[in-house]
């Protein structure tokens, strides 16, 4: 029961790989205690609930068997008796006979009381079999049965975790075996390859030799190579399927050459396909996450997380990770690091379980806004902290509050996304100081500080770069502004274009009761009275002035964004919709844009065909826009129309066969097209009319 297959050990060992895996970078479940450390890992999400209660239920039978065992024979022993009046004995001490009368008495009181409640599983927890009257089942068979199902449940867990998988073989599994046994003959293994659907063909040739033999200053060993052999059809097939699969070998090439020649690595993909698929296709989707991978490869158990259970991630989860670990060290330089770090992990399970078409483009955006607003908070904390040491502070002399706007106050975060801040904040006493400082100096201070630590290049890079430009009076204006100077300017000064830009508007970090001012304030501002004819014209003029001076298109180039029929379409129509009604319907008060057509189709604003076309063209090209930065880590908006470089961007969007490229432009452009007549008759619909 200790040593055996799904006994003890085993247990014990399933928990204590997670705890290796994860409690490095996540104290929660530093527990050396079985069976707590199994709840933390659940709260954590690192372990299935319904895995959980298996081990604990079985880890809690099994050594209730090894203290009946060592009770008796009155030493350390761990073996089940072999006769079967030594296993009555051993079944009797269980109690297990009482235990079965007592879910038999359950059963029947339940079957009696229609209506009342189901009997715990746990009453029932040591048992395969659903105990009911009559059953009938000795002792002994009662205790085999029980121990068996135990043991196999938690032997299927243990093999999830340390499976071993055989080596797959097919027809094209031979040409790969045959490919690699022909590598010393060039011309054949170039012929070789182009069968296999690679382009660049000295360059792949170059990177499987790379991959067969190891880098000059570490040459392939014996054990190597064995491995090598056992892991190339899944590799290759793998491979052959990835959007670039000439880049998907480059990487795994230059992987295998920077972690040198150890066999550990190659077991692991062996034996943990999903992992393996997961690598390839990272390398096969994107350019600028494969050479983060290649830069970090100690990444590789964050990528293994990624594959097994941490898919999506709360804020609150993410938070408390995050801030754990900055509370570990008390250096600047070490919190500076630990915030770039953080953001690169969760960066990369994002991007990874999106290239593994994990996520939609919903749960994409989601994700990247919880870490934006994650890592905000966190150094949102960094700097005060550091500020307040500095002025040898103990309070601050008002409340600080940090909107986001644009996309990260409406949760569409992108990749490549800056993060588009106004500052805000309320004096303790009007103009209170602190020291030498009033509220404003305090306050510019603390902004100062935090975009420094959210933008500094350290050795880990930056997290965010930052823009301040939508404040009020643009860059002419203050970095920080009092909530009465900020409601002031928008009742006097502001432009339509702002306002306009206020209607994504949201606190991201504040105290709770100054974040109900400032959020309350900006919904005043944005939806205090409902534009007329002439505020139309105004938003459709800023619409067509972007496209002209931004998109750049011509022929052979399109821009998703800016240009014709491309995603602002769809959101100055929302917006000028929700200027020109949402004062009369408060349910159009939406941030999002999916969120927001979904209220103006409800509100009878929308039809249901204009509501359909704009939510399914508004997935499609923030998809296609996700799928193009994703692939640099930079706002790319521009759409190519060369085979070239919409066949490997097709394949990420999940087109397949020859036409794939064709196929893709085919569908863009009828997208397009719909979004701009749909655009062109709403707007002179709303020109018209002037109430």
């Amino acid at each position: 029961v200790k040593l055996g297959r799904g006994g003890i050990r085993e247990v014990e060992f399933v928990v204590q790989a997670l705890q290796l895996i994860h409690a490095g970078k996540d104290p929660r479940v530093r527990e050396r205690t079985t069976l707590p450390a199994l709840d933390r890992l659940v709260e954590c999400r690192y372990l299935a609930a319904a895995d959980r209660d298996a081990l604990r239920d079985a880890y809690r039978f099994l050594r209730q068997v090894e203290h009946k065992l060592q009770l008796v024979q009155d030493r350390q022993t761990h073996t089940i008796p072999d006769d079967e009046e030594g296993v009555r004995a051993l079944a009797r001490r269980l109690r297990l006979a009482e235990q079965v009368q007592s879910a038999k008495y359950k059963v029947q009181s339940q079957e009696s009381r229609e209506g009342d409640e189901a009997i715990p599983v746990s009453d029932l927890a040591t048992f395969d079999f659903p105990p009911s009257p009559g059953a009938g089942r000795g002792e002994v068979e009662v205790f085999w049965s029980t121990l068996r199902s135990h043991m196999d449940a938690v032997h299927q867990i243990f093999r999830t975790l340390f499976r071993d998988q055989p080596t797959e073989t097919d027809e094209q599994a031979e040409e790969i075996s045959a490919l690699f046994q022909e590598l010393h003959h060039e011309e054949r293994a170039l012929w070789r390859l182009q069968q296999l659907g690679f382009r660049q063909l000295p360059e792949a040739y170059a990177n499987l030799r790379l991959l067969h033999d190891g880098p000059p200053h570490s040459p392939a060993t014996p054990k190597r190579r064995k491995l090598l052999y056992a892991l190339e059809p899944v590799l290759f097939r793998e491979v052959a399927k990835a959007a670039d699969p000439d880049r998907a070998l480059a990487a795994m090439a230059s992987l295998v050459a920077s972690i040198g020649a150890r066999s550990s690595f190659l077991a692991l993909l062996r034996e943990n396909p999903g992992t393996l698929r997961t690598l390839i296709g990272l390398f096969g989707a994107s350019a600028y996450l494969t050479q983060v991978f290649l830069r970090h490869p100690e990444l590789l158990d964050s990528l293994v997380r990624a594959d097994l259970v941490q898919v999506r991630r709360d804020r609150t989860a993410m938070l408390t990770e995050l801030m754990a670990r900055l509370a570990e060290v008390r250096e600047l330089e070490d919190r500076l690091d630990i915030l770039r770090r953080y953001r690169t992990e969760e960066f990369l399970r994002i991007g990874i379980n999106d290239s593994n078409g994990l996520l939609d483009v919903t749960e994409v955006t989601e994700q990247l806004t919880n870490l934006a607003e994650v890592c905000l908070t966190g150094a949102y904390e960094v700097a005060r902290t550091a500020l307040m040491e500095q002025l040898g502070l103990s309070h601050m002399p008002g409340q600080l509050a940090i909107v986001g706007m644009g996309k990260l106050g409406a949760g569409e975060l992108n990749y490549n996304s800056d993060l588009d801040l106004i500052f805000l904040y309320n004096p303790a006493n009007e103009e209170e100081s602190s020291g030498t400082l009033s509220a404003q100096e305090f306050f510019t201070k603390l902004a100062q500080r935090l975009i420094s630590v959210l933008q500094v290049q350290t050795r880990e890079g930056h997290v965010y770069k930052i823009d301040t430009r939508l404040r009020p009076s643009g860059r002419s204006g203050s970095l920080v502004s009092s909530l009465t100077a900020f409601v002031r300017y928008h009742d006097t000064s502001s432009q339509l274009w702002e306002r306009q830009a206020l209607l994504k508007a949201r606190v991201i970090v504040a105290e709770p009761s100054f974040r109900e001012a400032v959020q309350a304030a900006i919904e005043r501002i944005a939806y205090a009275t409902e534009i007329d004819a002439t505020g139309v014209a105004e938003i459709d003029r800023l619409r067509g002035r972007m496209e002209q001076e931004l998109a750049r298109e011509h022929a052979g180039r399109f821009n998703i964004k800016t240009g014709r029929g491309g995603i602002v379409d769809i959101e100055f129509l929302v917006q000028m919709l929700q200027l020109r009604y949402g004062q009369r319907f408060p349910t159009l008060r939406q941030r999002a844009t999916l969120p927001a057509l979904q209220a103006l189709h409800e509100c009878g604003v929308l039809p249901q065909d204009d509501f359909e076309m704009l939510s399914r063209g508004y997935r499609f090209l923030r998809t296609l826009e996700n799928r193009l930065r994703i692939e640099r880590d930079q706002p790319v908006e521009a759409l190519e129309s060369g085979e070239e470089h919409l066949t490997p961007l097709a394949r990420r969007l999940g087109y397949t066969g020859e036409e794939a490229a064709a196929h893709l432009l085919t569908d863009y452009q009828n997208q397009r097209e719909a979004i701009r007549a749909c655009y062109n008759r709403w707007f002179a619909r709303e020109k018209g009319q002037d109430t």
